[in-house]
């Protein structure tokens, strides 16, 4: 078990500052994202996590003991972690067994105790069955599976995770999700987990570090992010939204791009507002506000992604895939709103409102 306190860390590389005074405490036993575009500097505060970088300024403790920080640092090997990358890094040459053994087998732990160490966590990543198999006998998720048995076999206080799942395709990309999720549930370890995948980030995380440009834009839980982000930013990397210049007028948001059409809005704001609206808070509805005609959409089976054009603005409006054959392009439709959010002109939240309707 293991609580990770990171305080005021900066790291740069010569006169390039990639991470700016990242201060956070991952409690013990929670699964922790680091999520954000390229370059955002998510891999090199995992990489000071696990001892591969050194902080420019600041520290990292690992419960009451400094690992990182001044004169202070203690290599990768004596902090009890396990790592996995986003190739597998199997040995080619040996089987599932001795692949997922060799961290006990370079301690010289003794052969009874490894037998059973390897053998509890094969049944729990699901490779029992293929112990005796070869790296080339085995699908891409096994290999990812065998290394991240090999990472929990020595039984870390933290397991790290750079993107392990982004060679995958899609659907295993999924299942896998769900699989290290319920991994890390059985052993209560704490995880820290990077990616630029937002579902993967929704799907895996009891809380999310939405990072841009080296500062964490945004914290907390995937329903808090998700619902009440704290700039457009955020908003927009984390899910589905369409943005809208309006203006407050007597209790109603005008659109200038929808030919002046308008919602109502009770809230606090006077003057220009952005409006936010993800797509899956837009349906169709006979007395709805908004009014255009439907240009496209695109069936995937449990959705239909459509596309509605008011005045001259696009309105992206995603519902169910029931009633696709009855949806033809060129016809009018109205639109109502569930909920959307209010932008002030620096990008801060101003308040999020919900209609029901």
């Amino acid at each position: 078990m293991s609580v990770i306190k990171i305080k005021n860390v900066t790291k740069a590389f010569g006169d390039k500052v990639v991470l700016k005074s990242f201060d956070a405490v991952f409690r013990d036993g929670e699964f922790i994202t680091l999520l954000g575009p390229s370059g955002c500097g998510k891999t090199t505060m995992l990489r000071m996590i696990a001892g591969f970088e050194r902080p420019t300024s600041g520290e990292i403790w690992f419960d009451d003991k400094l690992v990182s920080g001044g004169k202070t640092f203690l290599p990768p090997e004596k902090r009890e972690i396990g790592m996995v990358f986003q190739s597998y890094a199997v040995w080619p040459h040996m089987n599932v067994y001795d692949n997922v053994a060799y961290p006990l087998t370079i301690r010289h732990c003794p052969k009874a105790e490894t037998g059973e160490r390897v053998g509890r966590i094969l049944e729990i990543t699901h490779l029992g069955q293929y112990a005796k198999r070869f790296p080339n006998q085995l699908s891409g998720g096994q290999q990812q599976r065998v290394a991240l048995a090999r990472a929990l076999v020595a039984e870390p206080k933290l397991l790290l995770l750079d993107e392990p799942l982004s060679n995958l395709d899609a659907k295993l990309r999924e299942s896998m999700r769900f699989e290290i999720k319920e991994i890390q549930r059985k052993l209560g370890i704490t995880v820290v987990y990077v990616t630029h995948d937002q579902t993967e980030a929704m799907a895996m995380s009891d809380r999310i570090f939405l990072i841009n440009g080296g500062e964490v834009q945004q914290y907390g839980s995937p329903e808090e992010i998700y619902n009440a982000p704290v700039n457009q930013f955020v908003a927009d990397f984390l899910g589905k939204v369409d943005f809208f210049k309006g203006e407050v007028r007597q209790g109603r948001i005008v659109f200038p791009a929808m030919g002046g059409q308008s919602i109502a809005y009770d809230g606090g704001r006077t003057g220009k507002v952005d409006v936010a609206v993800r797509p899956e808070n837009i349906f169709f509805s006979e007395n709805g506000e908004l009014e255009g005609v439907l240009e496209t959409h695109y069936y995937l089976g449990d959705t239909d992604d459509c596309r509605v054009r008011v005045g001259d603005a696009t309105v992206r409006v995603i519902t169910d895939g029931f009633g696709y054959a009855q949806r033809q392009p060129g016809r009018k439709v109205k639109l109502s709103i569930r909920s959307f959010m209010v932008f002030e002109d620096d990008g801060m939240l101003e308040t999020m409102l919900r209609i029901q309707t």
